[in-house]
Order: C-alpha cells, then structure tokens, then sequence
C-alpha cells in the first residue's frame, strides 16, 4: 500500500505540460506493474510495435513488429493499423484501416492497452485517468478487486447500523480456461469484455460490479434480499446465455455460474464470512450443471468452500 502511495505520488509531481511540439500522449493502463510515465506524440507521429526501431517499443507477442501509427491531421489524433496480426482496437472496436481518436479513447494493441489524454485540460484528464486506474480494471472496465472489497466493507458497516439488507453475488464464467485453449487469450479477452457489458446493460442503480480475479467477477445489490438478489443473477445470467459471443467470425457460446449470500442487520458475520458464503454457492451452481444461479440458505459447509478451485472449470 505505502509503495503504490509512493509511485503514485512521484508521478504526480512530475511536470504535467507536455513538450513543445506535442499534443497528445498516451497513458499505459494495461498491464503495468507501476504508474509509468506518459508517451507523448510528436508532430510528426510515432510508430507503435515490437521492432527496436518504433517509437513505442512493446515486448509482448500479440503485438506485431509494426503494428500501428499515430499521426495528427489537423488538429487530430489518427490511429492508423499497419496490417498487424492481431489489430487495433478503439474502446474494444477493432479499426479497420485508419481511426481518429478523442480525449480519453482505449487503444489497444494486441494485449496493450493505452488512454490518450490531449493537451487542453492535460493536468485534469491525466488525474481522472490515474483516479480510473485505481479503481477500475483496464481491460473490462468494470469495478478492480480492491474498489469492490472497500465498498464491501462499507456496506458491512452501515449496515450493522441500520436495518439495511445487501446482498453479495459471485459469478464465474464457465469453462473460460477450455475458451482460451482453443481459440486464444485475445477471444478470452473479448469474452470478458463482452460478459462485462452485458451484464452491466441489466445492473440498476445501487448495483456495483467488478472483476474479482481472472474470469471471476463479483456484485454488490445494496438493498437487496434473497429473492431480489437472485432475480438480478437471473437478469445477468440469461443476457450472458442468450447469444454467443462473436470473435473474428467465430461464435463462442458463453455461460456463467453464480453463487449469491445475503447481509441482514441482525447478522453476526463478517464480510470476509459473506464472501465465503457466496463462493459456497458459486461451487454449488458449478457442482450442479453450471449456467445457474445458486442462492444461500443454510450455513455454508466448510467442505465446499476448501474445495479445489480447479473444480470449477
């Protein structure tokens, strides 16, 4: 914790004006292992690929050696795909040829993804880009792990105060390591993606999802009892099912499991427990033919929560 404060920090103190000449940069969000200093783009453009001569050299195979430019014309930024194996996407649509591209647009490049951030307002948009960093994941853009467990805790505690039930749903989609074997990590991606969207078109207010871990996400319904809970599950698992998901003309039939615990004021348990109660239940709905929704009603057995997590796939 101290040595992100740290990192995070240090970026912000350095100078947040671009260079003469410069008037766009992206911002890497995936993956990283630290906050990394903006790239700008020159006026006469760079090159993005895996080659020592480009620009914006990235070492990761899903990237070609040459795989895209960025040039300005007039006033814009443009993307332009070099023919790369994999291609250029734009907020998750793949470019065909050339795109231009606005403050804030995700470009990816095979696994990389970047934010651009231009020079009018940069010092407010690169602040929004490290506060989204930090709360959101990059590649689904749905709530990260740590959001979701500070507002879990939240929740925990007013409700102890209150009379206020919330309701906790862990969801995994099924067979997701059989989806990557056969078609590749970049179809995986796309499931996630696509998953994420889906499931969020049906949230309502009160409604916070976010990736938890791989291809686990988790949910928090605040109020929400049991039935309420379920029925929201219900919503996100028959939007998952009722089509299959399209990568590059290939369609790949997705399903999810789910597993779903309650809070109620008078409860005794912590919300480290509620977690453990809804991953009861999310191995209950893998144990019981996967592609349902699995509500807690009892005290969860201490047997199926140690159970092997490679049980699940």
């Amino acid at each position: 914790m101290s040595l992100m404060s740290t990192r995070v920090s240090n970026t912000f103190a350095m100078p947040l004006q671009p260079g003469a000449g410069c008037k766009g940069m992206l911002v890497k969000i995936h993956p990283m292992e630290w906050m990394e200093k903006p790239t700008e783009i020159p006026i006469n453009g760079l090159t993005v690929g895996r080659d020592s001569a480009c620009e914006v050299k990235l070492d990761d195979d899903s990237v070609s050696r040459r795989h895209a430019k960025l040039r300005y014309s007039g006033n814009e930024v443009w993307v332009d795909d070099l023919e790369s194996t994999n291609g250029v996407f734009v907020n998750e649509q793949r470019v065909n040829g050339s795109k231009a591209l606005l403050a804030g647009d995700r470009v990816r490049f095979g696994n990389q993804i970047f934010k651009l951030v231009t020079e009018e307002g940069f010092e407010l948009q690169y602040h929004e880009v490290i506060y989204k960093m930090m709360t959101t994941d990059a590649l689904t853009q749905v709530y990260n792990r740590r959001f979701f467990l500070d507002s879990l805790e939240r929740e925990w505690h007013q409700a102890q105060r209150g009379v206020q039930s919330f309701a906790l749903l862990l969801l995994d989609l099924d067979r997701f390591k059989s989806i990557n074997d056969q078609y590749g990590h970049l179809a995986g991606d796309r499931v996630l993606c696509e998953f994420a969207r889906r499931a969020r078109s049906v949230l309502r207010a009160g409604e916070i999802l976010a990736r938890y871990g791989g291809e686990e996400f988790a949910l928090l319904c605040v109020p929400a009892d049991e039935e309420q809970a379920a029925a929201v599950g219900e919503r996100i698992r028959s939007a998952v099912a009722e089509s299959p998901i399209l990568f590059e003309s290939v369609e790949i039939p997705v399903t999810v499991s789910i597993g779903v615990a309650c809070y109620h004021a008078l409860d005794t348990c912590d919300s480290e427990t509620l977690i453990q109660q809804a991953d009861e239940q999310l191995y209950r709905a893998k144990e019981n033919g996967r592609d349902q929704v699995c509500v807690r009603s009892a005290a969860p057995s201490p047997s199926r929560f140690q159970a092997s997590i490679q049980e699940r796939i």
